[in-house]
């Protein structure tokens, strides 16, 4: 079976996506007018994901590590399930690549509201006068 992507008028581009076996599925990205053609495997078992609500992330000149995990409430510890080692120069296209995404979400669904980060409220007593 083959699914058509992201076609659109203004890009000449598109995605595949096709079943080869019950594990593997590969999506592939064409871009038309260039030679470009990658084709990426995911098996059933990566495909389910890992939900992840806690992250961390370090870096040495050449590399960033990121920490996907999970922290439960009331619990004092994470657990990490996934590690992913990058170099600087891929950590840059995923932060744009997810600027993106995270861009068109909003645009779609609207702002993403992070949970305790203060709003433009003013908060208690409002003083007049000189020492205002």
């Amino acid at each position: 079976m083959i699914w058509k992507k992201g076609k659109s008028t203004k890009s000449k581009r598109h995605d595949q996506r096709r079943t080869i076996s019950k594990n593997i599925k590969i999506k592939e990205h064409i871009v038309t007018g260039e030679k470009k053609k990658i084709n990426v495997k995911l098996d059933e078992a990566v495909g389910e994901g890992i939900y992840a609500n806690f992250f961390m992330i370090t870096n040495s000149p050449s590399e960033f590590i990121i920490d996907f995990g999970r922290i439960l409430p009331g619990l004092p510890s994470a657990k990490i399930y996934s590690r992913i080692l990058t170099t600087p120069q891929h950590a840059k296209q995923f932060l744009n690549i997810l600027g993106k995404n995270i861009e068109n979400f909003e645009n779609k669904h609207g702002e993403i509201k992070l949970p305790g980060k203060p709003e433009d409220k003013e908060i208690g007593f409002k003083s007049s006068g000189q020492n205002a």
